[in-house]
C-alpha cells in the first residue's frame, strides 16, 4: 500500500473515532460548563457578602456581583437544557409479586335423625396461621354426599369473593374431592348439580392458577367440623364470618 493512501486511512479512521466519542464530549463540556457556571454564581454570592460585610458597602460592586450571579445561574439554565444534557429518569425495577397461597379446610355436618345440615371451614397460611373462617346452615334435606360437595363449593365462592387467587382446597370426604378432581365428564357427573357448579367455579378465570382439592384424614379437619357443627344453632341460613379464631372456641 502506498503512503498516500496509508495517511488517508489513518485520518479516516481518526475522523471515525472522533466522531464515536462527539456525543460524549458534548456532554461532557456541557456538564463542565454547568459546573463553572456554578462555581461562578459560589463566587458572585461571597463576593456580595464581603462587599456587604464592610462598614460602607460598596453599592455598585454588589450590584455587578448580582449582575454575576443572575448570569451565572442563567448560564447553568441554557447549559442544562440542551437534549444533550438531559437526564434519564430513574425506572424502578418491576418485580412480579406472587400471591401468597392460601389453605382452605371444609368439612359438612349431616344430622338426618333431627334432621339438620351444615358445612364450615377456615383459611390458612401455609405456616397453619389463622386467617379467617366461615360457617353456614344448609338444607337439612341434603344427603350426606350432598353436604360435603355443597362445603367445598360454599367454600370456594367464600375464598373467590375474598379476591384470593392461590389456594389449595382440604376436605376429608375423599369420594367429593375424587369426583371434583376426575378429568372425564361421566354421565353421573353430568347429573350432579353441585359437582358441575364446583367445575364451574374451578375453571373461573379468576384463579391465578386453578385450585388444588385433596383428601386429608378427618383428625387433621377438626377446626372445619367444629365450625360446621356451629351452624346447626343458628336461624338463619346466612353464611356467618369469623375474623378470630377465639370466637368459634
Amino acid at each position: 500500500m502506498s503512503g498516500s493512501g496509508s495517511r488517508k486511512n489513518e485520518k479516516d479512521s481518526k475522523e471515525d473515532n472522533e466522531g464515536e466519542g462527539s456525543g460524549w464530549a458534548s456532554t461532557f463540556l456541557k456538564v463542565a460548563g454547568a459546573v463553572a457556571a456554578a462555581a461562578a454564581v459560589a463566587g458572585s454570592l461571597y463576593s456580595i457578602h464581603r462587599i456587604l460585610k464592610q462598614p460602607e458597602a460598596d453599592v455598585a460592586g454588589a450590584v455587578a456581583a448580582a449582575a454575576a450571579v443572575a448570569g451565572s445561574l442563567y448560564s447553568i439554565h441554557r447549559i442544562l437544557k440542551q437534549p444533550e444534557a438531559d437526564v434519564a429518569p430513574y425506572r424502578v425495577q418491576q418485580t412480579q409479586y406472587e400471591e401468597e397461597l392460601v389453605i382452605l379446610y371444609v368439612d359438612g355436618s349431616h344430622k338426618p335423625d333431627i334432621p339438620l345440615a351444615a358445612c364450615g371451614g377456615f383459611l390458612c397460611n401455609t405456616s397453619g396461621k389463622w386467617i379467617c373462617g366461615f360457617t353456614k346452615k344448609l338444607d337439612p334435606n341434603l344427603r350426606l354426599d350432598q353436604v360435603e360437595k355443597q362445603a367445598i363449593l360454599t367454600g370456594l365462592l367464600w375464598v373467590q369473593g375474598m379476591g384470593k387467587r392461590n389456594v389449595l382446597v382440604k376436605s376429608d370426604r375423599e369420594e367429593a374431592v375424587k369426583s371434583v378432581n376426575n378429568p372425564v365428564i361421566s354421565k353421573s357427573t353430568k347429573d350432579d348439580p353441585l359437582i358441575c357448579d364446583i367445575k364451574k367455579v374451578l375453571d373461573s378465570p379468576h384463579w391465578k392458577c386453578k385450585p388444588e382439592l385433596i383428601p386429608i384424614l378427618r383428625d387433621e379437619n377438626k377446626v372445619a367440623d367444629k365450625l360446621a357443627n356451629k351452624a346447626h344453632n343458628f336461624t338463619s341460613f346466612n353464611l356467618q364470618h369469623f375474623v378470630n379464631r377465639s370466637d368459634i372456641l
